[in-house]
C-alpha cells in the first residue's frame, strides 16, 4: 500500500479491511482517545470510491458529499499474474460476444 501517511506503508500478505460510514454522521461526537487502528475520521457524510487500474491496483478515495473532494485515499497494489489470460483473453481476440 502506498500514501502519504507511514502507517499505511509497507507490504502486507493478507486481507486488508476498510471500515468507512458516515450515516449518522452528526448523532454523537467521537470518544476522546483515538484507538491506534484509527486512521482518519470525519464526522461529516461521505463516501468511497474505487477505482481498478490494469489488473493490479486499486485506488481507493473518501469523498465529502458536501464538496466531492478527497479527503483521504491510498492504492493497493497487488503483484497480478494472469491466471485467465488463456479463456478470457481468447475469447475477446476472436471475437466471440
Amino acid at each position: 500500500m502506498t500514501s502519504e501517511k507511514s502507517r499505511y506503508s509497507g507490504t502486507m500478505n493478507g486481507t486488508i479491511f476498510v471500515v468507512a460510514g458516515g450515516c449518522s454522521s452528526h448523532v454523537s461526537d467521537y470518544a476522546t482517545a483515538i484507538p491506534t487502528w484509527s486512521i482518519f475520521r470525519d464526522q461529516n457524510y461521505g463516501f468511497v470510491k474505487l477505482t481498478a487500474f490494469n489488473h493490479s491496483s486499486l485506488l481507493f478515495e473518501y469523498k465529502r458529499s458536501s464538496d466531492g473532494r478527497v479527503y483521504d485515499s491510498f492504492t493497493v497494489d497487488l503483484d497480478y499474474r494472469d491466471v485467465l489470460s488463456c479463456v478470457h483473453d481468447h475469447l475477446l481476440s476472436n471475437n466471440y460476444y
